[in-house]
């Protein structure tokens, strides 16, 4: 049997056979649009997926590679610290020696300090007692002699002896069971031996 239509100016009548498979054409368009839909709802939701793992993936490879340049950073400044130690070493010993000169120069009465200070570490025995210092520096000490008379044994006569041998800014004090180098340079020295030791450590 056939179906009406009605199009135009007069109806026709169609087989049920053509009706039939438009009717499956049309189920058949519906279900591939529904098929497409559900496929692009999946692709949707996998590339979203896909989208998250790669930024998950992208965040985890970035740390690892920040993570990464900590480490080659703090190595790189481990290795600067270390090449640049004996510069900074002999820039420290260099500026103590220019501050320690310039500190006699401007008070000579500094080198008498450095000769007390020399005296009080040593703790002389005995009943003399001399302290060495630089030409340059002997009046000064000689200014302040009642005070490093102070710091020597009681009853110890203490001698004055300027000596070229002994830089500026230093003395040695000399007593019958010994001998205080207490020379600028040998100071500077026993600095820098510190500042590495303690960089090295």
């Amino acid at each position: 049997m056939g179906r009406v239509t009605h199009g135009g100016g007069g109806g026709r009548v169609l087989p049920a056979a053509t009706l039939a498979a438009r009717d499956e054409a049309a189920a058949l368009v519906a279900a591939a649009r529904a098929e497409a839909e559900a496929i692009r709802t999946q692709a949707a939701a996998a590339r979203d997926e896909a989208v998250r793992e790669g930024h998950a993936q992208g965040r985890a490879q970035a740390a690892a590679e920040i993570a990464a340049l900590l480490v080659e950073a703090r190595a790189q400044a481990e290795r600067l610290r270390e090449a640049s130690a004996p510069t900074v070493i002999a820039l420290a010993v260099k500026m103590a020696e220019q501050i320690v000169g310039r500190a006699v120069t401007l008070a000579p009465e500094v080198i008498a300090d450095i000769a007390g200070a020399a005296l009080a570490a040593c703790r002389p025995r005995g009943d003399w007692v001399r302290v060495r210092v630089h030409p340059d520096d002997a009046a000064a000490v000689t200014a302040r002699r009642d005070a490093l008379a102070a710091r020597a044994p009681r009853g110890a006569a203490l001698e004055i002896v300027a000596d070229e041998a002994v830089g500026r800014a230093g003395c040695v004090i000399e007593t019958a069971v010994g001998r205080v180098d207490a020379r600028l340079e040998t100071q500077l020295a026993a600095l820098e031996r510190a500042l590495t030791e303690q960089t090295n450590a």
